[in-house]
């Protein structure tokens, strides 16, 4: 066993203060802070899907802020348009094979849970959680200290500080 978690542990790389996995894809239309873990086979900075339009038409950014934790298998877009920006802030955990979408907004000290998908232009505010396998429809906002519960299906605006759950997601 220790062999084993010698092997994981070496496959990390420090680049510029962020422990990276190196089986990690971070295209350089991405903007890293220190102190970030990120792990195997994450692909930050990947194009959005829009129909009729070139991959290599793709010019935003992906900003991410500092000590942040994402776990293996998690996909981070750029948006299409030149200055426009997919930001993730600080202190957040964004767990496996979670998606965000671009032109996405993560606030600070969130928490993103295994397989949630979080669309295009949707904005997450500081201390919110999106618990595991939750679907948030584009451009919905998530309040700040918002919790979305495990499973659910988000296709409206969830406002600050209450409890949502279901499909179609609803307070309770």
């Amino acid at each position: 066993m220790e062999a084993a978690e010698n092997l994981y542990n070496s496959e990390f790389v420090n680049v510029d203060g962020n422990e990276i996995h190196n089986t990690a894809i971070i295209n350089n239309n991405v903007t890293l802070g220190k102190g970030n873990r990120i792990g195997a086979y994450s692909v930050i900075g990947s194009n959005g899907e829009i129909r009729g339009v070139s991959q290599s038409e793709f010019k935003g950014k992906v900003i991410i802020g500092d000590n942040n934790v994402i776990s293996e298998h998690v996909t981070i877009q750029v948006p299409f348009d030149s200055g426009s920006k997919t930001i993730i802030g600080n202190d957040n955990i964004i767990m496996a094979h979670a998606h965000i979408g671009h032109n996405a907004v993560i606030g600070d000290n969130c928490e993103i849970c295994c397989t949630s998908i979080i669309a295009g232009y949707v904005t997450v505010k500081n201390g919110a959680r999106i618990k595991l396998h939750s679907v948030i429809r584009n451009r919905i906002t998530i309040g700040e200290n918002a919790v979305v519960g495990m499973g659910s299906v988000v296709t409206k605006d969830v406002t600050d500080n209450i409890v949502v759950y279901g499909n179609p997601a609803k307070e309770k």
